[in-house]
């Protein structure tokens, strides 16, 4: 289980919107995710489209050390589908900030949550914290129980003047708990059309260095739209350049953690590319990776689709190819066409002779 918080204390920078869609595209790629909402106002819990005012417990009744007896943490998850949970706010929640004040280790009470309930009785892969809008009470508690931080920048001047506020307290957060905080910004908001935006990517990539993700989520109204009707971008509009933005954070995130678990040098290299690369399960079908840069089009045929070719999105910044193909249970053979080219999946080994003589890419999914 690895816990991040999604930070910075600069209002209107997308911080709500990655929390939601960062989430519901890790729990689409079949990952078992926990939102935590730690903003009083309750955006991401209305965002989600849960009425905070009807439910009747929230994270108030787990955080607050005023009220003598807690509400069992199952009385206050609330599931939006198999794989997403959330642990909503409501306004009440900006009372423990001065319900916290006097109280040792006040900064730990999520922490303490974190560790002593969740971790022990719920296989979550990866909790999210969507944090306020300051560094307050409720800020510091989720950077202490954080492993990890995103920062999403939106391309204005006062977000570049809030970085090195935000740094210069990750730092003392860092220091005082005795471990660092890993750190990543997010580029969100942006208008790739305009110079100002450009301008301010470059200053954000020499803050950050390597630590910017290449994935950018860009403005959009599709955002606006499904926030407005209750509903992350998943399930919103699975089709739209929204979508695709945070799907490619999703699985741009998840190569990395991959990576930073299992270093490629702990592995053979043949091991370390097919298991980054080659086709796997997700919610919706198998997602299908072809890593070339230079090519024009790729496209994938098999079984799956009566060998009609169908179009691969491309990942500029990473140079892959991908689609998400509906398949269920069975064993299919599939080729990938290169610019025109048909070829089979470099990364993965399995193959079985067909009726011409050459071979196909052979995908077993029968259970078992």
């Amino acid at each position: 289980m690895r816990v991040i918080a999604v930070a910075n204390q600069k209002g209107g920078c997308g911080k709500t919107t990655t929390s939601i869609n960062f989430a519901a595209c890790l729990a689409f790629l079949s990952k078992k995710i926990l939102l935590i909402d730690l903003d009083p106002q309750g955006h991401s819990t209305c965002g989600l489209g849960i009425k905070a005012e009807d439910l009747r417990y929230t994270l108030y009744d787990l955080l607050s050390p005023t009220l003598d007896k807690k509400p069992d943490l199952n009385d206050v998850l609330v599931e939006i589908n198999s794989n997403l949970f959330l642990l909503p706010s409501f306004v009440n929640l900006s009372a423990v900030e001065e319900e916290l004040a006097h109280i040792p280790e006040r900064d730990k009470r999520l922490k303490h949550l974190i560790d002593w309930y969740v971790r022990s009785e719920y296989a979550f892969d990866y909790i999210i914290m969507d944090c306020p809008p300051n560094l307050g009470v409720l800020t510091f508690n989720a950077l202490d129980a954080a492993e990890e931080v995103i920062i999403p920048i939106e391309p204005s001047f006062f977000s570049l003047h809030g970085l090195a506020k935000i740094s210069e307290t990750l730092n003392q957060v860092g220091q005082r708990r005795g471990a660092g905080l890993e750190v990543r910004a997010l580029l969100s908001i942006f208008d790739s059309r305009t110079r100002f935006a450009k301008d301010i990517y470059d200053e954000v990539k020499e803050h950050f260095e390597n630590r910017v993700f290449k994935s950018i989520i860009h403005e959009s109204v599709i955002l606006k739209e499904a926030a407005g009707a209750g509903q992350s971008i998943v399930q919103y509009d699975p089709q739209s350049s929204a979508f695709q933005d945070f799907f490619r954070l999703a699985v741009e995130y998840l190569e990395k953690e991959w990576e930073r678990q299992l270093p490629r040098w702990e592995l053979g290299w043949q091991n370390y590319i097919c298991n980054k690369y080659g086709p796997r399960r997700v919610i919706g079908g198998v997602l299908f990776q072809f890593l070339a840069e230079k090519a024009r089009a790729v496209e994938i045929a098999g079984d799956f689709n009566n060998w009609v070719p169908e179009s691969l999105w491309f990942r500029e910044e990473e140079g892959i190819w991908q689609k998400i193909v509906p398949v269920s249970e069975g064993a299919y053979r599939y080729k990938f066409i290169v610019d025109g080219e048909w070829q089979m999946d470099p990364y993965h080994q399995d193959r079985k002779e067909n009726a011409y003589g050459s071979y196909d890419s052979f995908l077993n999914l029968n259970a078992g």
